[in-house]
């Protein structure tokens, strides 16, 4: 973010910050000035910027607005929602009727969800097209190239030939970043995990009978992955919806990342050896 610069109080090139966010995938909050009545030092226009791990850039001029902006962009930031806050000069809720108030308009800029799909095939499919309907960034991976290609997956923002273990190694993964393994044999499983297990991905789904899932997490387990990297692994996949064609099995994945995006209770098929806390059965 070496664009952006503090001159008279303001935050400049406000268009190439968030532009430049965008393309690095980086959350954070603008944070402008829609308002102020007797609160000396403090103008109108983008002010702040605020990134993950209460990183405040810039000052309102007083510790206790500072912390009070820095809360609630914070709370803009885990919503992705634009909101706007009155605060007096203590850093206090208050209203514009308020003889000294700054309101102030908090503008979040969060990464678009990213769906990778690793394997091509019958299930990757319609997964492809339901992702783009709830509007992931979608990339499919395969090593096979009759399987990933521009004709199955049209509506793919990335379609990769690439093996998988290589992709996965070389690939930026952000707390936006979604993960299927839907693979054709478990050794690509295990190759796409030890690659995964410690990346800050929410949300690793693996599909396969409950067998392949065992014999998968007890080979890692083997080779000393510790079980705490597990507790974003969900195998089976999905939620329990009872599907069995390919186009369901790939809604009840969806659904199962949906779920977690939103703070969902839907019942997982995930074995209990993968469950995160908080999960429901």
């Amino acid at each position: 973010m070496g664009g952006l610069c503090r001159g008279g109080g303001m935050i400049t090139d406000a268009a190439a910050a968030a532009l430049s966010a965008i393309a690095s995938r980086t959350p954070q909050v603008f944070v402008y000035v829609a308002g102020v009545r007797g609160v000396p030092g403090v103008e109108l226009g983008l002010t702040l910027r605020y990134e993950t791990d209460d990183r405040l850039f810039g000052t309102l001029g007083s510790p206790a607005l500072d912390g009070a902006v820095a809360r609630d962009a914070a709370d803009a930031l885990r919503t992705g929602e634009p909101i706007t806050h009155t605060y007096a000069a203590d850093g206090s809720p208050a209203s514009r009727r308020a003889a000294a108030y700054v309101k102030v308009f908090f503008d979040p800029i969060v990464p678009t969800p990213r769906l990778v799909i690793a394997g091509a095939g019958h299930i990757a499919q319609p997964l492809a097209l339901c992702a783009d309907l709830l509007e992931f960034e979608t990339w499919v991976v395969d090593d096979r190239a009759d399987y990933a290609n521009r004709e199955r997956f049209p509506t793919a923002d990335r379609v990769v030939v690439d093996p998988m273990h290589e992709f996965f190694s070389e690939l930026r993964v952000d707390p936006a970043t979604y993960v299927v393994l839907v693979t054709r044999a478990h050794r690509y499983d295990e190759e796409s995990l030890r690659q995964l297990l410690d990346t800050p991905a929410p949300y690793i789904g693996m599909i396969g009978s409950r067998r392949r899932v065992h014999i998968v997490h007890q080979t890692l387990l083997a080779e000393g992955i510790s079980p705490d990297k597990f507790r974003r692994v969900y195998a089976p996949i999905g939620l329990d919806i009872g599907s069995r064609t390919p186009a369901e099995i790939a809604l009840a994945i969806m659904a199962e990342i949906v779920n977690l995006r939103r703070g969902g209770r839907a019942s997982h098929l995930s074995l209990e050896m993968f469950r995160t806390e908080g999960d429901t059965a």
